[in-house]
């Protein structure tokens, strides 16, 4: 059975759904977001590739553009998220 929460050697991983819910809680609760890492996440290693991978240098938008970010790039292979 698929997790929606995966924590591994102190990182989170979060599949589609919860990242789109925690994106909207930490616009409730008006927490920063610096970065998001699109993985694919086996049962050893989290891999991702320099096109999976962005960092917000403004907090203008940026939950916007998290929610943008994860629905277009967590497809496929691609399947959870770590917050930065």
């Amino acid at each position: 059975m698929r997790k929606a929460i995966v924590e591994r050697n102190g990182s989170v991983y979060r599949d589609k759904q919860e990242s789109l819910d925690h994106i909207d809680f930490l616009e409730r609760v008006q927490q920063s977001i610096h970065g998001l890492e699109i993985v694919k996440l086996s049962k050893t290693r989290a891999d991702t590739d320099m096109y999976k991978t962005v960092w917000y240098s403004s907090q203008e938008n940026v939950y916007d553009e998290a929610r943008n970010f994860v629905r277009e790039q967590m497809v496929g292979l691609w399947n959870y998220a770590e917050f930065k």
